[in-house]
């Protein structure tokens, strides 16, 4: 997933270009790219200000936020998709200094390969519009729109943008039910 990514974003830095670099060391963030207009790309509702403040305001996206050394460790972490009823599906260790956009995509893709082409799939994460925004503006799996509706989790949904959360907000539509999306700060506590 990480290969896919570069295909489609440029490279951080230009200085860099001319280097080769391990496919996942690359990859970045649409947050890193300042859009200071209220322009509204297609298939958003919100506009690229409130998106951008919404990134900058959470820890897990900021891909280059350095949680635990690659030089120490071969895993740097853990990240898993979790069922409606909180049972892990898929778990991926991750392997980079920071938490990359393509582990979730990767988690997605497993998903979606064992699901029916016609069923739709709902995700609730800390920072959907983040990996909505990403998915739309570098056109990466656009075969994936039609069957994904994106949320944010209950809890973290309050550190979003009020406009962030009138989209993104599972309490702000009915389809979402009681879900919470949560599942992970629970599964991560009872593994404690």
């Amino acid at each position: 997933m990480a290969a896919r990514i570069n295909e489609v974003q440029p490279t951080k830095s230009p200085a860099g270009a001319g280097r080769k670099q391990k496919a996942d060391e690359s990859v970045e963030d649409d947050r890193n790219r300042p859009c200071d207009d209220d322009s509204i790309e297609p298939g958003m509702n919100i506009p690229n200000s409130v998106l951008d403040t919404c990134g900058d305001s959470f820890i897990a996206a900021d891909g280059d936020r350095i949680k635990a050394s690659t030089q120490h460790f071969d895993d740097t972490g853990l990240m898993a998709m979790l069922c409606r009823h909180d049972s892990p599906i898929y778990i991926a260790n991750m392997h980079t200094a920071g938490e990359k956009q393509f582990y979730a995509f990767a988690l997605i893709s497993a998903l979606l390969k064992d699901l029916p082409k016609d069923w739709t799939v709902r995700l609730l994460y800390d920072i959907a519009c983040q990996i909505h925004h990403s998915l739309l503006k570098w056109n990466i799996m656009p075969e994936w729109m039609g069957r994904i509706e994106f949320g944010v989790s209950v809890f973290h949904a309050y550190g979003h943008q009020w406009t962030c959360q009138l989209w993104y907000h599972p309490r702000k539509s009915e389809k979402w039910g009681l879900s919470d999306g949560e599942g992970c700060e629970r599964f991560w506590s009872e593994l404690r």
